[in-house]
């Protein structure tokens, strides 16, 4: 299935700031489901990091601010323009996702 993420309205990227996730962290997404979404405020990037992604990224960090992580983020890899610069948003994950799993899953 393929993701149903967009990019936000560019006006609301432009806005965006650390402190607009609260305290919301990594733990959070996953309990309540969300991928991570990633916007470079510099070029037309979105980046979806799945519940499973998140998971297999932070294993030991769950308690991780997302607004420290943003300070650490930056538009890399394939097809990164290498701006430091990024929005982060939660995404309803469109696949089943529970977490922590049952137990006897």
């Amino acid at each position: 299935m393929a993701s149903t993420i967009k990019r936000p309205e560019e006006h609301y990227i432009r806005k965006f700031r650390p402190s607009y996730v609260g305290r919301d962290t990594i733990r959070t997404l996953l309990q309540n489901g969300y991928s991570l979404g990633i916007c470079c405020k510099d070029c037309p990037r979105l980046i979806e990091w799945t519940p499973p992604e998140l998971l297999e990224r932070f294993e030991d960090r769950l308690d991780l601010r997302l607004a420290d992580l943003v300070s650490r983020l930056a538009c890399s890899g394939d097809g990164g323009c290498g701006s430091r610069e990024v929005a982060v948003f939660p995404h309803l994950y469109d696949e089943p996702w529970t977490w922590p799993p049952s137990v006897g899953a």
